[in-house]
């Protein structure tokens, strides 16, 4: 699938995918975070517990998919504006940012433990759980409660790690976190018999730990996001806070819905199927978190690399990335839908749910359910490309007719014909019509602005003003073929002087592995020739010393050292 309908010569992707399979890992980990401690905690609940816990448990699952909408708004949010800033030579203002993100973070979370305790018996009526399922729903919440502003501290928090060059322990905070949660939920459920609190204490004292861990990126000198509070006034705080939410709103939007949709789809499967219902909707939506997690991954890392490629219309670049990610996480998708289309007791064994009076009523409610993980898959890549690129409206649409919508709108067409079988259908028909409407969006932008072209909103005026090249050395023929395009370009004998004792001081400086990336766009007025490569950041630091007058400018971004060298025309 070639998104841009273009073909670069002389030009590799070693950057940007070693930079994409860098944060990949830490991006996976980060969307596991509190899903998958939820996904376990099911499992042995309703192994020691009974059925009556794993009712309770989806039950509170509205508000747990509450907390990892605030790692989604400030997280994702939060690192967009940094990153972006970083790609403009803006530290200061990247600083800002991550200063206004995690200081929101801090004094949100403990506004939710405090509502959490404070209106306790509230929330539960609000869920409206069984009078049976009352009491496990209040065990387990009790550390669960404590557990929310750890966990969401630590998600924007790691989301701000794995993009400053240390995505390997953002990476290593979460598995720790998460080993320790499956660890001691067997020890106090199998061996100490604790009950259902002993599941929510396990989840608290595995992510008390990973926030402990995150304590050393504050004293960690490589870090580049730094902490200015004294800079910070209550007016540009709020502000600017209103900035990173509008930004992660499109992705957060996502949580807030499901919310919105399990609380409603958890009265309707209870009011028809009573206990059994929530059991098989506990299933279902542990089903689609297995899934996620790997799309929501990938999606999350887009996020990270979209904003500074596209910033600097990099369209080769970006091709590359989203083809890759559309193709691995759709084939993850069909994978895992065969399964359980084929043999779907191999998830429902893992939550005892099996052998139970009306399993064939299980399976097909599983079977339906799964066929809405190909559609997911596309759709969330959509959501987490468009909040990269800044456009709003688009993954917004994607967002609320794919998370609420859709299945309610089905769900209420359907359920006079087909009974609770429409439930599990309308999530499928969900993400389909949402894409179909974004679809149908962007054609009618396209319309209206003839400079962007396709889903993915190429800028088609530029393309053919941009030329690409792959540098693996400093006598390589494809730099001399990069200066015979500048010359075409009439750019003037000391600017070509220049850029060629630049490429020549990286390479100097760097051993035989690094090669450079370099981008090459005729803006009409100036071109704009950008420089990457992962070699020594001190370089770089020389670099902007020595060309400073020359239209230079430089920076660190995911990692990467990043050069602008602007050439005015006339």
């Amino acid at each position: 699938m070639n998104i841009f309908l273009v073909v670069w010569e002389n030009m590799s992707n070693e950057i940007i995918t070693h930079k994409f399979r860098e944060l990949l890992l830490p991006s996976i980990l980060i969307a596991m975070a509190l899903n998958i401690a939820i996904i376990f905690d099911s499992s042995f609940v309703a192994t020691f517990i009974g059925h009556n816990g794993q009712a309770a448990l989806q039950v509170l699952e509205p508000l747990v998919l509450l907390i990892t909408i605030f790692e989604w708004l400030f997280g994702l949010g939060g690192q967009i504006l940094s990153l972006n800033k970083k790609a403009e030579f803006d530290e200061d203002g990247s600083n800002h940012y991550f200063t206004t993100a995690m200081l929101t973070t801090i004094v949100i979370s403990l506004l939710i433990i405090f509502i959490c305790f404070l209106f306790e018996d509230a929330l539960i009526a609000i869920l409206h759980p069984s009078a049976s399922v009352i009491p496990y729903v209040k065990s387990y919440g009790l550390y669960l409660f404590i557990c929310f502003p750890i966990v969401t501290v630590v998600g924007v928090l790691t989301q701000f790690i794995r993009v400053d060059g240390q995505p390997n322990f953002a990476s290593g905070i979460i598995i720790l976190a998460n080993v320790i949660n499956v660890v001691l939920d067997y020890l106090f459920l199998a061996v100490f018999h604790m009950g259902i609190e002993g599941a929510s204490l396990a989840t608290l004292i595995g992510y008390g730990v990973g926030f402990i861990c995150t304590l050393k990126y504050y004293f960690d000198s490589k870090r580049t996001f730094r902490f200015v509070l004294s800079k910070l006034k209550i007016k540009t705080w709020i502000s600017s806070t209103v900035e990173i939410i509008k930004i992660g709103i499109p992705g957060a939007s996502m949580g807030v819905f499901d919310v919105i949709l399990v609380y409603i789809m958890n009265l309707i499967l209870s009011a028809a199927l009573g206990e059994l219902g929530l059991n098989i909707f506990n299933v279902c939506v542990n089903a689609l978190l297995i899934i996620s997690i790997l799309v929501i991954g990938f999606a999350e890392t887009l996020s990270s690399v979209v904003p500074i490629y596209y910033s600097q219309n990099d369209f080769f670049n970006l091709n590359h990335i989203v083809r890759k990610s559309l193709l691995i996480t759709i084939i993850c998708a069909v994978l895992f839908t065969s399964i359980l289309l084929i043999c779907p007791d191999s998830l429902l064994m893992f939550f005892k749910l099996n052998q139970m009076p009306n399993d064939g009523l299980v399976e097909n409610a599983l079977r339906v359910y799964s066929l809405s993980f190909v559609p997911m898959a596309f759709s969330t890549i959509l959501i987490f490309y468009y909040e990269g690129i800044e456009r709003t409206v688009e993954s917004g649409i994607v967002s609320v007719i794919s998370s609420l919508l859709g299945p309610l709108v089905f769900t209420f067409i359907l359920y006079p014909f087909m009974g609770v079988g429409s439930v599990w259908i309308s999530f499928p028909l969900g993400y389909v019509l949402s894409i179909l409407v974004v679809a149908f969006y962007v054609r009618i932008v396209e319309r209206k602005d003839n400079q962007y072209f396709g889903l993915f909103f190429v800028k088609k005026g530029l393309i053919e003003k941009t030329r690409n090249y792959t540098l693996k050395n400093k006598n390589s023929d494809v730099k001399n073929e990069m200066f015979k395009h500048l010359e075409s370009l009439n750019v003037n004998e000391n600017s070509l002087e220049t850029l060629n004792k630049i490429i020549n001081a990286i390479f100097d400086s760097n051993d035989s592995t690094v090669s450079l990336e370099i981008l090459i766009i005729d803006y009409d007025d100036n071109i704009t020739i950008n420089i990457k490569d992962e070699g020594k950041r001190e370089v770089m630091r020389n670099i902007e010393k020595t060309f400073s007058q020359d239209n230079v400018k430089v920076s660190e971004v995911l990692g990467f050292n990043n050069i602008e060298f602007t050439i005015n025309k006339g």
